[in-house]
């Protein structure tokens, strides 16, 4: 299968950014204790899965392409005649294996499963990261759905429940994800607010704060009720531009962050303002001495966009939604 590109109403800035490492281990999922064949209840996925845990009451499943195709859990196009019909061509995004998360179930029930890791490193607080993971809708599923997401915490979360954790992500996709062919990129640059050392990816909202849409592809069989994701390559690292630091946090204000029509940017120095749109392109640029810059957004169209901002002390990015 072709691996497309595709971002979904998120973007990361390349400009002069020198990357580090990836802070996530086993980020692909490909290290586990054995190529586990069946459905996994809940305390299995931890142990088949190194570095990774679930953190909730919910049962992530692990994927291979390298155990036997009559497992339930073999990738692409299981020979499985169980009950249970998630099935579909989907290849991992790289290597032989992936996970997959039920992020929607039943109208209502509001049940949820989430895979959780400890970051090699922890991130440090004012510091900007490159937060980003691929998914794809499982071909045969009722549904596809918005708000997939991740959070980023200095402590492990965890609950015996299944219920949508009630945390509130740094990365959220608020377009539907509903590609049951190729792999979509969810991506965003965030500024560290906390020496964040946990991730954990799923969908955070309830049922009613969730969007559906229907699946064409929806086979109708038994087990395919909600949506379900297949995820693969999650990645962290740290961005900077080269040669430079991060600027003080004193020496602007970007406001608000939920823009109707206009945006302030107030600057204490010389500084390039840029502003950028969920494909990259430059919507607005400026560069002023000091003071209050206004920007009228009102005939951008709705959606992330990243404020870019340098001076002779560094460099810093601000995401504002319209």
């Amino acid at each position: 299968m072709k691996n497309t590109l595709k971002i979904a109403g998120f973007f990361f800035l390349t400009i002069n950014f020198c990357q580090g490492q990836n802070l996530v281990p086993n980020p692909g999922f490909e290290i586990y204790s054995n190529e586990f064949c069946g459905i996994m209840w809940s305390s299995e996925f931890n142990g088949t899965m190194i570095d990774w845990i679930n953190p909730s009451g919910g049962a992530p499943q692990v994927f291979f392409t390298n155990n036997a195709d009559t497992c339930y859990n073999h990738q692409p196009t299981s020979l499985y005649d169980g009950p249970i019909g998630i099935k579909g061509s989907q290849i991992p995004h790289s290597g032989n294996v992936m996970v997959g998360l039920w992020l929607y179930t039943i109208s209502d029930l509001n049940q949820r499963q989430y895979v959780q890791t400890e970051l090699i490193t922890p991130m440090i607080a004012g510091h900007t990261y490159r937060v980003e993971f691929y998914v794809s809708l499982a071909d045969s599923m009722e549904k596809s759905i918005d708000k997939i997401g991740a959070y980023l915490s200095a402590y492990q979360i965890n609950s015996g429940s299944s219920d949508p954790l009630n945390y509130s992500p740094q990365i959220v996709a608020e377009d539907f994800i509903d590609d049951a062919v190729n792999w979509v990129l969810i991506s965003d640059t965030i500024w560290a607010e906390d020496d964040y050392a946990y991730i954990t990816i799923g969908n955070f909202y309830n049922d009613n704060a969730t969007n559906t849409i229907e699946n064409p592809l929806s086979s109708g069989a038994p087990g395919t009720y909600g949506a379900f994701y297949f995820l693969d390559d999650v990645k962290i690292e740290e961005i900077n531009t080269t040669g430079t630091n991060e600027i003080n946090v004193n020496d602007f204000s970007v406001f608000p962050t939920m823009v109707i029509d206009e945006l302030t940017i107030t600057l204490l120095k010389k500084s390039s303002i840029n502003i950028y749109n969920s494909l990259g392109q430059v919507v607005f640029s400026k560069q002023q001495n000091n003071g209050v810059i206004k920007v009228n957004m009102s005939g951008f169209s709705k959606g992330v966009y990243i404020v870019s901002i340098q001076n002779n002390n560094g460099f810093i990015s601000r995401k504002v939604i319209k």
